[in-house]
């Protein structure tokens, strides 16, 4: 972490996110099959909880734009490039909502929602 390495850096943030988030860190000792899956899903959904806390902690909203790059980030913040892009999906995610635009749809899902119109099946949302 002293050497700026963004790896070490998130990995910090990780921690801190896991402290103050009061994770419980106890999730590899299970008797049962079932309490094991589950204590897997708690773990898998805290470690995200925690990563997200962790790019948000290291490049806050109020110190982004919407006209960042991710190249920009990484620069500016220090996060490796896939942080990066986690974190300005989320940052653009919380302009959208902000502002009460609704996110567009990815082409392959409109295409499949317009040959499934034509073959008759109802849809809620509007395609245009």
């Amino acid at each position: 972490m002293q050497r700026g390495e963004p790896r070490a850096r998130m990995a910090i943030a990780n921690e801190i996110g896991h402290f103050a988030m009061r994770h419980s860190g106890a999730h590899s000792r299970s008797v049962t099959h079932t309490s094991a899956g589950r204590l897997v899903l708690e773990a898998k959904k805290e470690e995200s909880e925690a990563r997200r806390f962790a790019a948000m902690f290291l490049a806050p909203n109020y110190l982004l734009s919407a006209t960042d790059t991710v190249e920009e980030i990484v620069e500016r913040f220090g996060l490796s490039f896939e942080a990066a892009m986690i974190r300005k999906g989320e940052f653009d995610a919380f302009q959208r909502r902000a502002s009460g635009q609704r996110r567009e749809l990815p082409s392959v899902v409109v295409d499949y929602l317009k040959d499934a119109q034509k073959r008759g099946v109802r849809l809620r949302t509007a395609l245009d």
